[in-house]
């Protein structure tokens, strides 16, 4: 580190910012029910920015440095970067300076304790869902990691932080009458909770059954629509990108601070949208962002109206911001009073797993085409898949209210349906 920061210091550059991780991980690979493969990990990587200066804008290049490298190449790998920063040029921006913060504590039980013994508990947590006479886990797969990770820039600033995260990747599949369905799942988690996973497999388990038996589903008009799965932090991802400050410096945000987010007439949820650096179990949880700011909870829509806007220490200096806030990575979404038994009045909707859930923000169309859903027809819900679903936020972001049911995920923390009157099922 001393002959990087030394080479840095006597090159032709104006800023530059090092970001050092350390990582170690315990991983486990079954086939079935047997592990095939226990590994450990131990890593490093240091990636470096420069930011060179030229006519009042300022350019940047990275790259990733090895001690391996002698004076020579190391001057030789600097100046090659230099050259390329001057042609990807910004108007100018200061990097963050130092202060006397100091990032909060992410909160994880994987803490003090060994990785490979985490790793083992989850397996075991995992195959306790494993019990159908039809259904199985055909891959399963298991990462625990914790990363030290320090940010050190030529301004001063030298920060560091411990973050954890733990990652299945699993495979159920489920066999009837000689044919069988598989899914590929995802589950991320900061804290251990062994019997949250076991019900999280078990659901999981059961959503591939119902995907074997879904059947093609059509409908002529509009129904109420329950959004879940990626599609519901997508759905409030246009709220949260139309406030950063980047959309305000590109003349693109549709609100100002004061601004009813959601229109003058909401029938649905007025929402209360908060912006945090850590949450217990959110993987994503981080006291820093990658500028090395300390990060803060800020609340930026309160009761549908925008109070507050968010985003990097670049954008944030374009608007004059005197403390940018830097990249909050959780979204936390005030939950609300409905439950999904609350709608089994009526027919409704409810996606479970989407192909690929857009949205648009220019345009506001969100939606996209459900691998799975339910339909409930007034009495049960039917599994159905074969089609798309489509609406505009624009018109229908006074309507949507959220569910007092709540998920904790990677990058999200609120609501986990979405209920949506009048979108077109195509």
């Amino acid at each position: 580190m001393e002959k990087l920061i030394k080479a840095l210091s006597n090159s032709a550059i104006n800023d530059y910012k090092i970001i050092e991780v350390n990582s170690e991980s315990s991983e486990l690979f079954y086939v079935g029910k047997k592990l095939e493969t226990n590994r450990a990990t131990n890593l490093k990587q240091i990636n470096v920015t420069i930011y060179v200066d030229v006519d009042n804008k300022r350019g940047s290049a990275s790259f990733v440095y090895h001690d391996y490298l002698s004076e020579e190449e190391l001057l030789k790998l600097i100046n090659d970067k230099i050259f390329a920063a001057k042609f990807a040029l910004n108007q100018y921006y200061e990097i963050p300076s130092k202060k006397e913060e100091k990032p909060s504590k992410n909160p994880s039980n994987f803490e003090n304790r060994n990785l490979f013994d985490i790793a083992r508990e989850v397996g075991e947590a995992i195959f306790k869902a494993d019990n159908y006479k039809d259904g199985f886990l055909s891959a399963t797969e298991v990462f625990i990691t914790r990363k030290n990770r320090r940010i050190i820039n030529s301004r001063g600033v030298d920060v560091s932080e411990v973050t954890y995260e733990g990652y299945i990747e699993l495979i159920p599949a489920w066999e009837k009458e000689g044919e069988e369905t598989e899914t590929y799942n995802i589950i991320t988690f900061s804290n251990l909770d062994k019997e949250e996973i076991t019900r999280e497999v078990d659901e999981l388990l059961l959503l591939t059954k119902a995907r074997m038996d879904a059947v093609p589903f059509k409908s002529d008009k509009p129904l109420t629509v329950i959004i879940e799965d990626e599609g519901v932090p997508r759905t409030f991802s246009y709220f949260v990108n139309d406030l950063s400050y980047a959309s305000e410096y590109q003349h693109m945000s549709r609100n100002k601070i004061g601004d009813s987010v959601q229109g003058d007439n909401i029938q649905g949820s007025k929402l209360t949208i908060d912006l945090l650096p850590s949450y217990v179990g959110a993987s994503a949880s981080s006291s820093i962002d990658s500028d090395g700011v300390v990060l803060k909870p800020i609340n930026i829509v309160k009761d549908g109206i925008a109070k507050n806007r968010h985003g990097s220490y670049q954008f944030g200096y374009y608007l004059k911001e005197s403390h940018p806030t830097g990249i909050l990575p959780i979204v936390q979404v005030q939950t609300g009073d409905k439950s999904l038994d609350d709608y089994k009045k009526e027919p409704y909707l409810r996606c479970v797993k989407f192909s690929a859930f857009q949205l648009e923000a220019n345009s506001g169309y969100f939606g996209g085409e459900v691998r799975l859903g339910f339909y409930f027809d007034g009495e049960k819900e039917i599994p159905v898949t074969g089609f798309s679903i489509a609406g505009s936020l624009h018109e229908l972001k006074g309507n949507i209210v959220v569910s007092k049911e709540k998920i904790v995920s990677s990058r999200y923390v609120g609501p986990k349906y979405l209920f949506v009157k009048g979108m077109s099922i195509v």
